[in-house]
């Protein structure tokens, strides 16, 4: 007896694959003998158009194999031979079993049990024998050999993890077998190289996790085996800080981050060309380029450039840049682009703390003589630093120290010319102004001049005295002209003898001042004044309120000026003679 299950399908005309629903396209159970050229049905299923009943449901079925067909060689087998619609009808059979009635006694080889019915898995190819003992004592044997072919190998390894677009390998763990075929599906991924059992190739566009199934297919047998690749994606590569810009001859530290390996370049004007962190020293506006890499050897790269701020332009002007001791000097600065912060040194140490400034434009003394180098630091408005020095920037020059010495104080008209000695110190010219404006001789360039005077006076003569370098110092001395003084004052007079000889008393002088620079008293014996007289020209007749005084002795006061304008004094006695 032969028992299985069965079911037809209802499909309605699926694309490629229908279902039996004509009365003539049911199954047929049929077995054949060799040479198995003729069939015969032993049974036959009718199909119905309202998919119905049992047969489009999983059902049992069993049928009683005819005498006819006993035997070690019959075949049996379910057939359909006819079809409508698209190509094929969809039904389908499992558990198929060969079974004897309970009643008959079953002996089976191998230490099976004496069940009808025998699940066998043997490793290698083997006979079985059945001896089966009805009620009457009849018997039947039959052997069967179930031949085991080896299942193909298909055990292979695939490189896992890779990244997008690398290629994984992929290959068999044992050398191919000429006689197995072998079907491989890697999940849709890309065949670099690799054909029939490999080794492969492959490489998939896309992050994800793919199954590379292996078929290996031997004659009946068939094994499969799977594995799966993990498909990470590319990495993403930074660099911090992204826009950096850099002061000439300064340096920046450049970060990469999103990987576990990086390699630099170019690497000329880094520090290292791998790590995550290195520092740049680019000359000019320069690209750096930085490929990073993971634990799985995916990669990316990415790239910064570097720009540099200009070179700061100092440009320093000093007014004046020299001069003669003390210098004030206005510093005058201009930087391009523009600065956030000064120093000067003025090169002055002796200055102390003034010799350093924070002024954009300052100002100093230079007070001691000598050349001096200035030297300015700036941090402009890009944030660089740059400094400028000046050699012998400001030059402060000596001066010199006049001075002279006339050969004496005063002379008189009578040798009116004064000779004047130089006792300066670092002088190149000279200049002297005698102090007689209005002389033709009032100039002098001579560094030991002399000057005649035209006439008396006091003068005040100035030296000035000028080195190679246009610093100069003065000096003046007064020096005084005397007019030729002579003052005589008679001791006696006869007013009243009428001889007309030495009838005045009056003085007589050389140098005098004249009316306003003279003045007479002469008084009697008892202090009394007699007479008076403001006129040089104007003296004593002998006479008190026009009547003759009496012959005796008188005394005299005078003060005249005389031209130098001094005062001088007299004072005497005179005699009246009758």
């Amino acid at each position: 007896m032969i028992e299985w299950e069965m079911r037809y399908a209802a499909d309605e005309n699926t694309i490629d694959c229908e279902d039996p629903d004509q009365p003539t396209e049911g199954v047929h159970l049929q077995y054949s003998l060799p040479p198995y050229t003729v069939w015969t049905d032993i049974n036959y299923w009718t199909p119905n158009t309202t998919y119905t009943g049992p047969l489009y449901s999983w059902d049992s079925y069993s049928e009683s194999i005819p005498v006819a067909a006993f035997g070690p060689d019959t075949k049996i087998r379910w057939y359909q031979d006819l079809t409508s619609g698209n190509n094929w009808d969809h039904w389908g059979i499992d558990e198929v079993e060969i079974v004897c009635p309970q009643s008959q006694n079953i002996f089976w080889s191998n230490g099976l049990s004496d069940s009808l019915n025998q699940w066998v898995s043997p490793t290698t190819t083997t006979d079985y024998i059945v001896a089966i003992f009805d009620s009457l004592g009849n018997l039947a044997t039959d052997t069967i050999t179930v031949t085991v072919i080896p299942s193909p190998d298909a055990d292979f390894s695939a490189i896992s993890p890779v990244c997008i677009n690398q290629n994984s390998d992929i290959s068999l763990d044992n050398t191919p077998d000429p006689n197995v075929t072998y079907t491989w599906d890697f999940d849709g991924g890309v065949v670099a190289s690799g054909s029939g059992g490999g080794p492969y190739q492959v490489n998939w566009p896309s992050q994800g996790t793919y199954t590379i199934t292996l078929t290996a297919t031997e004659g009946p047998c068939e094994t499969v085996q799977t594995q799966t690749v993990v498909v990470n994606s590319d990495i993403t590569v930074t660099i911090t800080p992204p826009n950096p810009m850099v002061c000439p001859d300064s340096a920046v530290d450049l970060t990469a981050s999103g990987g576990d390996y990086y390699g630099w370049s170019p690497s000329a004007t880094l520090s290292s060309d791998s790590g995550a962190t290195v520092t740049a020293t680019p000359s000019g506006q320069t690209t750096y380029t930085v490929t990073g890499a993971n634990q799985q050897g995916c990669t990316g790269s990415a790239s910064v450039t570097v720009q540099m701020y200009p070179d700061p332009v100092i440009d320093v002007n000093p007014i004046p840049s020299e001069g003669c001791e003390p210098v004030l000097v206005d510093f005058n600065s201009s930087i391009t682009p523009g600065a956030v912060s000064y120093f000067w040194n003025f090169g002055d140490p002796a200055s102390g703390v003034f010799n350093t400034s924070t002024n954009a434009n300052p100002q100093h003394v230079y007070a001691i003589p000598g050349a001096y180098d200035v030297t300015l630091d700036i941090i402009s408005s890009d944030g660089c630093p740059a400094s400028a020095s000046y050699l012998a920037m400001i030059n402060v020059y000596e001066n010199p120290i006049a001075g002279f010495m006339p050969d004496s104080q005063t002379v008189n008209m009578s040798n009116p010319t004064h000779t004047f000695t130089d006792q300066s110190t670092g002088a190149f010219t000279y200049y002297w102004d005698f102090g007689e404006t209005g002389s033709p001789s009032n100039y002098s360039n001579l560094q030991n001049p002399s000057h005649t005077y035209s006439d008396a006076g006091t003068y005040y003569v100035w030296q000035v005295v000028t080195t190679e370098h246009g610093c100069s110092d003065s000096a003046f001395a007064i020096v005084y002209v005397e007019r030729d003084i002579a003052f005589y004052v008679p001791n006696a007079f006869s007013p009243h003898n009428n001889d007309g000889i030495n009838d005045v008393f009056r003085p007589y002088g050389i140098g005098v001042a004249g009316d306003y620079g003279y003045f007479m008293r002469i008084f009697d014996r008892w202090g009394k004044i007699v007479f008076e007289s403001s006129d040089l020209e104007y003296g004593w007749d002998g006479k008190i309120n026009n009547s003759k005084a009496l012959p005796g002795v008188y005394s005299y006061f005078i003060e005249v000026q005389y031209s130098d304008g001094l005062w001088h004094k007299y004072y005497g006695k005179l005699t009246l003679i009758e």
